[in-house]
């Protein structure tokens, strides 16, 4: 934490603003196994989107005005979405960034993904409902590489239905969520994040039930899942491929007790960039 401070202090202003919109014991006591928590079930679920092209590169300015259009119009702004990341919006474009949180109503805060030196950086634009109390925080797990962790308020889905399956009844349900997001670029940033000493771990012993949704380049995606199933027996933590792409497999991690993958629609927007609309059950 103390090394990225003193990063964000220096960060130039596109990094300052947009954190002006942003409103841990690492014990090695497992969770007992025999705890009595209910799977996931399809009853309750909810919708992450992420925006990208599952590469490498930065996005351009015609991806800012598809992005626009599908969040504020597609989406329909605060009502459609209750977490909305926007990956690779690191190429100072601070106009367009605020503009989509002023159509919308929300609040942003930015994932430092990668930061190479004092004035180049890499990372998402997340847009949310609720300001955060506590900001943003960001981890470092191996040589240039953050998890952020924001904690919000999520929104979902109750559905009923009969014995025929079919549809009785729905209702929202609304939450306080620990959310992450980072993106994995090497081996190194891997073997640091998983274990029983690495940062899942740490996370996991300040707050069971979180949930993460990121990206890792499509040859570590093994690696991802073999280190975050590796940070104590008690633990049955899975990670999810939700999409590939040309470099990059967008992903979803939880502890298979309090959450689980449902399902992705993919709309393409504009050459290349894609949303991805992950359902999630709880």
């Amino acid at each position: 934490m103390k090394i990225m401070k003193r990063y964000l202090s220096i960060i130039p202003s596109f990094a300052l603003a947009a954190m002006l919109f942003t409103g841990c014991d690492n014990g090695l006591d497992e969770y007992p196994s025999d705890a009595p928590i209910p799977a996931p079930s399809e009853k309750f679920t909810t919708d992450i989107q992420f925006v990208s092209r599952l590469n490498d590169a930065a996005l351009g300015a015609g991806d800012y005005t598809a992005f626009d259009g599908y969040v504020a119009n597609t989406l329909g702004g605060k009502s459609g979405s209750w977490l909305t990341i926007l990956d690779r919006a690191d190429n100072g474009n601070v106009s367009a960034l605020m503009q989509t949180a002023l159509n919308t109503r929300q609040y942003t805060a930015f994932a430092f993904n990668r930061i190479v030196n004092k004035t180049s950086w890499q990372g998402s634009m997340l847009y949310f409902n609720d300001c955060l109390p506590l900001g943003a925080q960001g981890v470092p797990t191996g040589k240039g590489c953050y998890v952020t962790d924001i904690k919000t308020r999520m929104t979902g889905t109750r559905t009923d239905k009969n014995d025929a399956g079919e549809v009785t009844g729905e209702a929202s349900v609304s939450f306080e969520v620990d959310f992450l997001t980072a993106r994995f670029d090497t081996a190194e940033q891997i073997e640091a994040f998983g274990g029983r000493r690495g940062v899942l771990r740490s996370f996991y012993d300040a707050n069971m039930p979180m949930l993460m949704v990121g990206t890792v380049k499509n040859d570590l995606l093994g690696a991802l899942q073999t280190a975050a199933g590796s940070i104590g027996s008690n633990y049955a933590v899975k990670v999810w491929p939700v999409a590939e792409g040309s470099q990059y497999t967008l992903f979803m991690l939880s502890e298979e007790r309090f959450w689980g993958f449902h399902s992705v629609q993919k709309k393409a927007l504009s050459g290349g960039l894609d949303a991805y609309a992950i359902k999630v059950m709880w």
